[in-house]
């Protein structure tokens, strides 16, 4: 099975949609708080791998004009229904995972948070995603995306790891991608944006582990 259809499968089935509609009503995490409060006030922010929908509502509550997109049409159908019923008034969409189906400079923020960047398999896809970002953003636009610590997480979970691969889920093929700092960075610069800052983040708490996180500038 080909690598972005690993991924949309395990998205695309309800079981697993189910286990992440709790998800929904969680808040930011600590290193996204310290981030969104460098975006621009009222920003317009397009949130890629918007999931069930916790960062979007969330930003939604603290002012923010929000779209999301996913891959995953089960995924949309369900956040959607969310949105709805909660009052927000935020449009979903679902995306082929490649292009971002916006003209060009059209937002002020994109966040590819949780999961969604290591999940973006190879530096080929890694690279051609960035440029498409770099594309929809506004002049002097900012990039916020994640990725797992390939130290930390070999530290902590070498059972589940293979190589640069983490599997999280026992037997399911999807894996999350793990990074070293530079290399994270070097996915902004390649495309041209500036870097920010690149840096470890706390979660909720300590025993929640950390991740790396860049912010870049067009």
């Amino acid at each position: 099975m080909k690598d972005k259809d690993i991924v949309r499968d395990w998205y695309e089935d309800k079981k697993n949609i189910d286990d992440m509609v709790h998800w929904s009503k969680g808040k930011l995490k600590i290193w996204e708080q310290s981030v969104v409060e460098l975006f621009p006030k009222r920003a317009n922010i397009l949130d890629v791998g918007c999931g069930m929908g916790r960062e979007a509502f969330a930003l939604f509550d603290m002012g923010f004009s929000v779209v999301g997109i996913d891959i995953s049409e089960e995924v949309i159908n369900q956040v959607t229904q969310l949105s709805s019923q909660n009052g927000y008034d935020i449009p979903f969409a679902v995306y082929d995972g490649h292009t971002l189906p916006f003209d060009d400079a059209s937002f002020d923020v994109i966040i590819i948070w949780a999961q969604t960047f290591g999940i973006i398999y190879g530096d080929k896809y890694k690279e051609d995603f960035m440029n498409e970002c770099k594309r929809v953003l506004k002049k002097d636009g900012m990039l916020s995306f994640c990725g797992h610590d390939y130290r930390y997480v070999k530290e902590h979970y070498e059972k589940y790891t293979e190589g640069r691969k983490f599997y999280p889920y026992a037997d399911e093929e999807i894996y999350w991608e793990l990074f070293l700092p530079d290399e994270l960075a070097s996915y902004a610069e390649k495309a041209g944006l500036s870097v920010v800052l690149c840096e470890q983040g706390e979660i909720y708490k300590p025993e929640d582990g950390i991740i790396l996180h860049c912010l870049c500038r067009k």
